[in-house]
């Protein structure tokens, strides 16, 4: 009582804690018929929280009472959400037995959980146990049996329908309360809305896809929850102005209220959709209520002025929208904003993000414009981590092709694209060297390309080193440490590389005929190749290792030390 009187914030959880029936039933009316603020802020504050304090169904039901008797919307809207939480049904299986087919039938069922009312023995809350173990014994359970709960749900929502009938001027605002009220964890699916008996009855009651049966609401017959739409009691009084309904579109807390709300508004009110500034429509797309985003792209694709908007503002919302509608949004921004008013460093950060209608946008925004600065030709090197896996491969073929036609152009631009992490890059980089002969025939390029860590680099290395051997001055022109490492990792791999490592040996067997001091570095290679189980490379190592022995006679010892296996004539 002391932290009632004195309006302290712990009241409502320290009343909670309470466990002695008499006393709370006494102390309903002290509390209820008390007219300070903190009094009705506790009642409220306690009224919200779910209803499963021990031994507090005498508080409860006096309560209920009074608010029932002196006509109390605020508080019965409450009651009205508190009760409809306190029944929760669940999808079960029946097992019936049929005697003419002689097997056992399962048929699905909405059941009632079993009886989850607190104890009402006062023997049974005593002592140091309870105390210790309350919040893990109170989980789960409710206040009042099942039927009792059934009966309360159902009381409550006779006090709204009889306000309805009697005082229609206050239904409106009063249900609007206790719409307010309810939250997503009310409705987490189908079931779970039928549950909540005062809801459905407000916004479906006239809905033929729906009967109301004691126990709850069922679907009719060949009826289903995706043809439920919006069919409330005293429809009516929810014509006669759209304001009600508007507010609980962007004050409800609960998704099937808020897709009610926009149902009955664009049935009904299309002309206060239509009232909206674009300044909320905007608003309405950085909200994180997803069915408000989705209603403010809807309208925006319909009026006009949009053009006046600064791009900044749209490539800002464009980065804090919600995936499931950046799609659209990116659409339309795509549909107002040029390029040219777009900056080429936020065309290329678009392009570069993980969202793939953001990285289109950027996309689009990108491909008309050419880099007129140094800071902008750093910029198009981005492309190359672009995060948007499926358009990277189009983004990096036109950074290569404009790089390419820069009056700049530096051969080694092409590594950057060849020494990426990923294959896609690579593939575009290495068709860029290719196809330009600037890059391919850079001495700095060929000396930084047999460094390459890649497989797919290197195995396509040899191949160019083929063609490149058959020139006037072979492939003596690059170092022999390079050279040997492109050749020992071709040759070690054990995994790929199996058409290419013929060519290998060639090539090696070539270079130790022209340079024959070699032999102790490249001999080492060359006997990889002889214990390959694959006939191609054993064959090629072989006739290159008898050819040189019979070229060389003075390397015999070091090939016999190298190859002891061998038996040479």
């Amino acid at each position: 009582m002391r932290l009632f009187r004195t309006g302290s914030p712990e009241f409502v959880e320290a009343v909670r804690t309470v466990t002695e029936a008499k006393g709370l039933a006494a102390f309903a009316e002290t509390w209820y018929t008390d007219t300070r603020i903190e009094a009705r802020r506790f009642l409220n504050a306690y009224l919200e929280r779910p209803f499963n304090a021990v031994r507090h169904e005498p508080l409860v039901k006096r309560l209920f009472k009074f608010a029932d008797n002196t006509g109390d919307d605020a508080t019965m809207a409450r009651f009205l959400v508190g009760f409809d939480r306190s029944v929760r049904r669940r999808m079960s299986t029946r097992r019936r037995y049929d005697y003419r087919a002689r097997s056992w039938e399962e048929s699905p069922v909405i059941a009632t959980p079993p009886d989850t009312a607190l104890p009402r023995d006062d023997r049974f809350l005593s002592g140091p146990w309870f105390q210790q173990n309350r919040d893990k014994f109170v989980a789960g359970r409710v206040l009042f049996s099942v039927p009792t709960r059934n009966y309360l749900r159902r009381r409550a929502w006779r006090y709204f329908r009889r306000l309805g009938r009697k005082y229609p001027d206050r239904y409106i605002p009063a249900v609007s309360v206790a719409l307010k009220l309810y939250t997503d964890a009310d409705v987490p699916d189908g079931l779970g809305l039928l549950d909540n008996w005062g809801l459905v009855h407000v916004l479906f009651h006239h809905s033929p896809t729906l009967e109301a049966r004691p126990t709850g609401w069922r679907v009719a017959a060949n009826g289903s929850l995706a043809r439920l739409q919006p069919d409330p009691m005293f429809r009516k009084l929810w014509l006669r102005s759209p304001e009600p309904i508007f507010d609980l579109l962007t004050q409800a807390r609960c998704r099937p209220v808020r897709l009610w709300a926009i149902q009955m508004l664009k049935r009904h009110f299309p002309d206060r959709l239509a009232k909206l500034t674009v300044e909320e429509l905007l608003a309405w797309l950085e909200s994180p209520v997803s069915e408000l985003n989705d209603l403010a792209v809807e309208l925006l694709e319909k009026v006009s002025g949009l053009d006046k908007i600064p791009v900044e503002r749209w490539l800002k919302l464009t980065g804090s929208a919600r995936p499931e509608v950046l799609d659209r949004l990116c659409a339309l921004v795509a549909q107002l904003v040029k390029p040219e008013q777009v900056s080429f460093s936020d065309a290329v950060r678009l392009a570069m993000a993980r969202p793939i209608p953001l990285a289109k946008l950027g996309q689009a925004l990108l491909t008309p414009k050419h880099p007129t600065s140094d800071d902008e030709v750093r910029a198009v090197f981005g492309l190359r981590e672009a995060e948007a896996e499926p358009l990277r491969d189009g983004l990096v073929k036109w950074a290569c092709d404009v790089l390419g036609r820069q009056p700049g152009f530096k051969p080694e631009w092409v590594l950057e694209f060849l020494d990426n992490r990923h294959e896609d890059v690579r593939e575009q980089g290495w068709t860029w060297l290719q196809t330009d002969e600037r890059a391919r025939e850079s001495a700095t390029v060929w000396q930084r390309l047999l460094e390459s860590p890649y497989d797919n680099v290197r195995l396509r290395l040899v191949a160019m080193l083929e063609d490149r051997a058959k020139e006037r001055d072979g492939l003596d022109s690059f170092s022999p440490g390079l050279v040997q490492f492109l050749w020992a990792s071709v040759l070690l791999n054990i995994h790929r590389g199996g058409r290419a490592k013929p060519f290998v040996v060639r090539q090696i067997m070539d270079r130790l005929g022209r340079k024959p001091d070699e032999a102790a570095d490249l001999l080492p290679i060359v006997a990889v190749a002889l214990r390959s189980v694959r006939g191609p490379e054993f064959r090629a190592g072989l006739a290159g290792l008898a050819g040189f022995v019979t070229r060389y006679p003075q390397h015999r010892p070091l090939v016999e030390r190298g190859f002891p296996e061998l038996q040479l004539a």
